[in-house]
C-alpha cells in the first residue's frame, strides 16, 4: 500500500465459521488493519461446517476487541467507536445481508467520513433487496460498497477485463460458464440450514445456485460489463437433493441485451472436498465469444498449471484463429481461498479503500444485483417451468 502507515479500523459482523476461519485470521495478520468490533447474534457461534467455533468472549479477548449483538447496538452504544470506523466487513447468513447492508449504507449517507462495505457473497437473496442495495450504493460515490467474489480481484479477471474493454474480441455473442464445486458435503446435509433451506418470504430455494454459480456469474458480469451484458429471460432447470432439497446441480440459458447468448451449468457433486487436507479443486470453464474472437479460460482451482488466459484471434485478423496466452507465468485461479497470510486480493483492495488508497473494484453492486437478478430468474423458473422474464 502506498500509505503503509495508515491502518483502516474495521469492524467485522458475523463471527461464523469464514469469520473465524479466514477473515478474522487475516485481518490480525493484515497490518494495513486492525479489528475494532466483532458483531453477531449469538453469544457462541454454531456451524456444522466447523463444531470447534470460538464463543464471542474468546474473539474478544483473542483481537482484543469489543463485541456487540447487532450493528444498531454497535452504532447506538458506541458512537464514538461507530464514527471512527473506515469499513465492515459482513459475513452473515445470505438472508440478513440486505438489512445489514441498508443499515450500514444508511449510517453512511450520515457521517462526516465515508463507511465502506465489504459484503459476502450473494449480495442479496432477494432480487427487490438486491435492487434497493444497489440504489443505495449508488446514492453514497463517495462510500464503497463490493461483494467479496475474490475471483474477480486476481491479474488474470483484470486482463481479461480489459481484453473486452478494449475490443480485442469485438461485440460479444455468447458465453458459456460451467463450476464444479466438491462440496455435497454441505448441500446434503440436513444440518447446513443456512445452506440448504430458503428463507421464508425472502428466498425462493436454496442451495448450489446461491452459494456456488453467484461466484461465476460475478465473474461474467464483471469482466463483460455490468452496464454491457444485461440478462433479460431465464430457463432453467435443477436437481436436487433428496436429503435436503437443496438444489446441487443447474443447467441455465440467458437471453441478455443485444441477442447475447449465455449458457450457465454448475453441480456441487464433484467427488471430494473443497475444504479437505489436501482439498480438491473446484473446475471451472468460461468461454466468451464475440464478432472478432474469443476468450478462454478454465482449470483446476488449486492448481495453477491447469489452465490459462487464452485470446483466440476471430475474423479480421490476418492471425485468425491463432491463440494468444495472457499472464502466462499465473497459469489458472479463481477464488482464492487460502487461510494463510493477510488476506485475498479482495480484501486488500477493500483495506486500500479504507485507508484513503485507490483501489481495484472487482466487484460492486452493480456484478451483484446482475448476479441477483440472474438467480433470481433462475429459481423462478425452475419453480414455474417456464421461461421468465428478469426482473429489471
Amino acid at each position: 500500500m502506498s500509505n503503509g502507515e495508515k491502518v483502516a479500523q474495521i469492524a467485522m459482523v458475523g463471527a461464523g465459521w469464514w469469520s473465524q476461519g479466514w477473515h478474522l485470521p487475516h485481518l490480525s495478520r493484515n497490518p494495513n488493519s486492525k479489528i475494532v468490533a466483532i458483531v453477531d447474534t449469538a453469544e457462541h457461534p454454531k456451524s456444522s461446517l466447523d463444531p470447534n467455533l470460538q464463543p464471542l468472549a474468546a474473539l474478544q479477548e483473542k483481537y482484543e476487541c469489543p463485541i456487540f449483538s447487532s450493528v444498531q447496538e454497535l452504532f447506538e452504544k458506541e458512537p464514538d467507536l461507530a464514527a471512527s470506523l473506515d469499513g465492515v466487513i459482513v459475513c452473515t447468513p445470505h438472508a440478513t445481508h440486505s438489512d445489514i447492508g441498508g443499515f450500514l449504507l444508511q449510517q453512511s449517507a450520515s457521517r462526516a467520513k465515508p463507511l465502506h462495505v465489504l459484503m459476502e457473497k450473494p449480495m442479496t437473496t432477494n432480487v427487490d433487496q438486491a435492487k434497493k442495495l444497489h440504489r443505495a450504493a449508488s446514492s453514497s460515490p463517495s462510500s464503497l460498497f463490493m461483494v467479496n467474489h475474490s475471483a474477480n480481484f486476481i491479474p488474470q479477471t483484470i486482463q481479461a477485463r480489459k481484453l473486452v474493454e478494449s475490443g480485442a474480441i469485438g461485440d460479444i455473442q455468447h458465453i458459456t460458464g460451467f463450476m464444479a464445486s466438491p462440496l455435497s458435503w454441505i448441500f446434503e446435509d440436513p444440518a447446513n440450514t443456512g445452506w440448504n433451506e430458503p428463507t421464508p418470504g425472502v428466498m425462493i430455494g436454496n442451495g448450489f445456485a446461491w452459494g456456488q454459480a453467484s461466484h461465476l456469474l460475478a465473474w461474467i458480469y464483471h469482466v463483460c460489463g455490468p452496464t454491457a451484458l444485461i440478462p433479460q429471460k431465464v430457463y432453467c432447470t435443477m436437481h436436487h437433493s433428496q436429503t435436503t432439497g437443496a438444489d446441487v446441480a443447474h443447467a441455465a440459458s440467458i437471453n441478455c441485451n443485444n441477442n447475447v447468448t449465455m449458457s450457465l451449468s454448475g453441480t456441487s457433486l464433484l467427488p471430494g472436498n473443497a475444504h479437505s487436507d489436501p482439498p480438491v479443486a473446484k473446475q471451472i470453464d468460461i468461454k466468451i465469444y464475440g464478432t472478432k474472437g474469443a476468450i478462454h479460460y478454465g482449470g483446476d482451482d488449486r492448481e495453477s498449471t491447469s489452465g490459462r488466459l487464452e485470446l483466440r484471434r476471430g475474423p479480421g485478423h490476418d492471425d485468425e484463429g491463432a491463440v494468444q496466452v495472457h499472464c502466462p507465468d499465473l497459469g489458472f485461479q479463481f477464488e482464492e481461498l487460502d487461510q494463510d497470510g493477510t488476506g485475498p486480493l479482495s480484501v486488500q483492495n477493500f483495506l486500500k479503500k479504507c485507508v484513503g488508497d485507490e483501489c481495484y473494484v472487482g466487484a460492486d453492486s452493480l456484478v451483484g444485483f446482475r448476479s441477483i437478478q440472474t438467480l433470481d430468474a433462475m429459481y423462478r423458473s425452475q419453480a414455474s417451468g417456464m421461461p421468465e422474464e428478469v426482473v429489471q
